[in-house]
C-alpha cells in the first residue's frame, strides 16, 4: 500500500511537470506560481515516504527533475523581463515628473505702474 502512496504522488508530480514543459511559453507568473506550490505540496507529502522510497522510484525522481532546467529557465527569464519592465516604467515615471512637476508659488510679485 505503501509504494501505491509513493507511485500516486509521483506520477501526479510526473503529469504536474509535463504539464509545464508543454505550456512552458504559454504560462505567465501565476501559472508558475501555482506549478510551484502545487509541486512543493507533493514533495512534503513525498517526505513521509522517505524511508520507503526504493530504485525505481529514484530513476522516475531523476526524470521527473531533468526538465528543471527548462522551467527554471524560463522562469529566470519572466523574471528578467518583469525586472526591465519595472525599470522601464521608473525611467518613465522620472521623465514625466520632470515634464509635469506641479510648482507651488511662494509669494506673489505685484509691479504698480506709476
Amino acid at each position: 500500500m505503501m509504494g501505491q502512496g509513493i507511485e500516486i504522488l509521483l506520477d501526479e508530480l510526473q503529469r504536474t511537470s509535463r504539464n509545464a514543459v508543454s505550456q512552458l511559453y504559454d504560462w505567465d507568473e501565476e501559472e508558475f506560481t501555482l506549478f510551484v506550490a502545487k509541486r512543493q505540496a507533493i514533495f512534503e507529502q513525498l517526505e513521509s515516504f522517505h524511508s520507503k522510497i526504493e530504485d525505481s522510484h529514484r530513476e522516475k525522481i531523476k526524470d521527473i527533475l531533468s526538465s528543471d532546467d527548462l522551467i527554471l529557465q524560463r522562469m529566470h527569464q519572466l523574471k528578467d523581463e518583469a525586472g526591465n519592465w519595472m525599470q522601464k516604467q521608473g525611467k518613465i515615471r522620472t521623465q514625466q515628473n520632470a515634464y509635469q512637476h506641479a510648482y507651488m508659488t511662494d509669494g506673489l510679485f505685484i509691479d504698480q505702474r506709476k
